[in-house]
């Protein structure tokens, strides 16, 4: 139980005892007082460590309608229960205008008191443990754009701020679409050269001679149309970083004066003879397999044990489910606001089924399947109907053991969720996985199933979410 204060204030002593009784059994930390001045002197020393009050609405010296306006000004984030045996619409409207978050009439049921108690503090404890986590990843993981809590991203994130602050060359391999730019941006971004350049250059996209010239720079005259000389990709980020993406599709020239600038930090431009020296850092990324290049004669394999100095692999989409959610959200608010349709929301049914396709653009793909459902979308909610053909039809990518498609189709709307906008991403999640969970009648193993999730992710999910496994929810594993 979340060990936050409820404060109760109500000078009728059975009633007062009645509701601290009825709280400190559910096992709230509950303090009463009879005379509201001495609440609100204790409030005031301790209004960061309460989470809700509750207090009549008539007391002598201060009424409950005063008691409210000096809370607020204390800390709004104070939630209040009104109670009085006197209910009028007139003192709950004039109550929840000041800052009442619910309002209860004696005689009281307390059922009903604890059940409002435990919607208030629990929305609480769940809006903490968001801003918590928010600040864990702003102050852990701040990296630029990279949206991921499952453990394979985890484990990266804590490889990537080892790395950061070194000097080391660093090769990032995992397949189209994963985001590779993004780990290489967060490793510049959470190092010691964060406020110098970073700069990706694409090997593959461009002609070797010109990438060479590109790369290296050049001296006047040093080949036909060189009628200046050219400062190269090397010398522009001596005190940055360079990412040298799709490394892999380097010529064996090239490959040879780049293991010479990692081995000595210093190159030739071209055309030129003069030795400059440079601090770059070099990160390289490839979707290739280069040690099946390094067979075939194709990468050089001593450039190869420089850039493996450390070697971070990005997880495909796929192998990463439970990260989809929060993708999802991330994006459907992104283009909602760029496309000016704010306010649009997507069903469970339809996150459901976008969870279980094997996405092989990677994350890619459902960035732009996102834009393509926010341009296209007529109602305020985004359901299956509305999902891409590759994805809802009966030839869809799925991962192995996770349905068919119109299995999702078929279920109930009435246990559909709705995700809103701006919903934080670890809300998202949490909101899912218990829904998924009650639709499944406890049986985690069906759960896991459903969400494409491992068993044990789920079943360490639901321990942070503090949902304890008992004889019931194991019945039907």
């Amino acid at each position: 139980m979340d060990s936050r204060l409820i404060v109760i204030v109500e000078d009728e002593d059975s009633a007062r005892l009645g509701m601290e009784r009825a709280l400190k059994k559910k096992g709230y930390a509950v303090i009463s007082f009879a005379e509201s001045p001495k609440a609100l002197e204790y409030i005031k020393s301790n209004s960061g460590e309460i989470d809700l009050v509750i207090t009549d609405l008539r007391m002598p010296e201060m009424d409950g309608i005063q008691l409210i306006q000096e809370i607020t000004k204390l800390n709004d984030d104070v939630s209040i229960i009104l109670v009085t045996a006197f209910g009028s619409i007139e003192s709950a409207v004039e109550a929840m205008k000041l800052g009442a978050e619910d309002y209860l009439s004696k005689p009281l049921d307390m059922f009903e008191l604890r059940k409002r108690v435990e919607k208030i503090v629990g929305n609480k404890r769940l809006k903490r443990e968001v801003s918590l986590l928010k600040q864990r990843l702003d102050k852990k993981y701040s990296f630029s754009n990279i949206i991921g809590n499952s453990p394979g991203m985890e484990k990266l994130f804590e490889k990537i701020l080892m790395v950061a602050p070194t000097n080391s060359t660093v090769l990032i391999t995992g397949e189209s679409g994963t985001g590779k730019e993004l780990i290489a941006n967060a490793i510049h971004q959470n190092s010691p050269r964060k406020n110098a350049m970073f700069l990706p250059i694409n090997c593959a996209a461009i002609p070797g001679e010109i990438l060479e010239s590109e790369l290296f720079g050049h001296e006047k005259g040093s080949f036909t149309g060189a009628i200046g000389k050219k400062i190269g990709k090397f010398e522009m980020t001596s005190n940055g970083t360079l990412l040298l993406d799709e490394i892999g599709e380097m010529s064996m020239d090239l490959q040879a004066k780049l293991l010479r600038i990692i081995e000595q930090k210093e190159f030739m431009r071209v055309g030129g003879s003069d030795i400059i020296t440079v601090k770059t850092r070099i990160l390289g990324s490839t979707n290739r397999n280069l040690d099946d290049l390094v067979r075939d004669g194709r990468f050089r394999e001593d450039l190869l044990f420089r850039l493996k100095v450390v070697h971070l692999t990005i997880p495909p989409l796929r192998e990463r489910r439970e990260d989809i959610p929060l993708l999802i959200n991330h994006f459907l608010k992104r283009f909602s606001e760029e496309h000016e349709k704010e306010g649009l929301e997507i069903g469970s049914d339809a996150i459901r089924l976008l969870s279980r396709y094997n996405w092989p653009g990677n994350i890619r793909e459902l960035k732009n399947v996102m834009e393509s459902l926010v341009i296209f979308a007529q109602n305020s909610t985004i359901s299956v109907p509305e999902l891409p053909e590759e994805i809802t039809g009966n030839g869809g990518n799925y991962g192995p053991g996770n349905g068919e498609v119109g299995e999702s189709a078929s279920i109930n709307p009435e246990d559909s969720l709705v995700l809103k906008i701006g919903t934080p991403m670890a809300d998202v999640e949490r909101e899912l996985i218990l829904k998924t969970l009650e639709q499944c009648d406890g049986n985690r193993t069906a759960a896991a199933k459903l969400l494409g999730i491992g068993l044990r992710t789920l079943q360490r999910k639901l321990k942070e979410y503090g949902e304890v496994e008992t004889d019931e929810n194991t019945a039907g594993d």
